[in-house]
């Protein structure tokens, strides 16, 4: 932790990952303690986390990812990668701060602030028999008109969001356009057009498709899944309970 004169309260971390020089990650720091002073009272937390990806195929090997929660507005995160880490850093922080000052001042960023830009991060090529579930999460989708759960999507610069709808309480889910990025025409609520799936037909249809994600209902509880693609090349899974374990 990281405490600066007259803000004691304010928490600014930064988490490097991979082999990356000391310079940058005092860089990093650096650049991430003047956007908190920047964001002014009100900001809470700020982290970043700076990776650096071994992949010489990836034109963008510097993937940097920025959360800072905002009083009177929420979480705030963004994630874009560079050719330099320094580079991921400033374009990173900056996006961050425009987006929490649009929110500060207007409720939303707006669908123009969250296309696809040249600094989203890249897939790593792994081979697909290497591909594995490298981390599976259990969520309380909260209760969110599909509006709400739309401004909780591009604030959180998420290509996905699954939340429980506000009148039916059924499993929902908006995502991001692939070409634009700008939120979809409507979420997909209770089962999936996809149908029941298990995991395996899940995972092969993912690979088939391409997409950034494939959203099914599992066969035993009939509840929503989310299997993604995470930048390392693995997957992901979302579970939603009714209750933390």
């Amino acid at each position: 932790m990281t405490s600066l004169r007259h803000r004691p309260a304010l928490d600014v971390r930064v988490e490097i990952r991979g082999e990356l020089p000391r310079e940058d990650a005092e860089y990093a720091r650096a650049q991430a303690l003047d956007t908190a002073v920047g964001l002014g009272p009100g900001t809470r937390a700020l982290r970043i986390r700076l990776t650096r990806v071994r992949d010489r195929a990836m034109t963008r090997p510097a993937l940097a990812q920025a959360d800072v929660d905002l009083a009177g507005v929420g979480p705030v995160r963004v994630q874009l990668a560079a050719a330099t880490a320094r580079e991921a850093v400033d374009v990173t922080l900056g996006t961050l701060a425009g987006r929490a000052g649009r929110l500060r001042e207007q409720g939303d960023i707006g669908f123009a602030a969250a296309h696809e830009s040249a600094y989203r991060p890249q897939y790593a090529a792994r081979p697909l028999a290497e591909r594995r579930i490298a981390r599976r999460k259990e969520v309380v989708p909260a209760r969110r008109t599909p509006e709400q759960a739309t401004r909780e999507l591009l604030a959180l610069d998420r290509p996905f969001h699954l939340f429980a709808d506000a009148v039916t309480g059924r499993d929902a889910l908006v995502h991001r356009c692939p070409l634009s990025g700008a939120p979809g025409a409507g979420p997909s609520t209770g089962a999936d057009p996809a149908g029941p799936l298990d995991l395996t037909e899940a995972a092969r249809r993912l690979w088939l498709t391409g997409g950034p994600f494939v959203c099914y209902a599992d066969p035993g509880d009939g509840r929503a899944r989310v299997l993604y693609r995470r930048y390392d090349g693995h997957y992901g899974l979302i579970t939603p309970v009714a209750e933390p374990r």
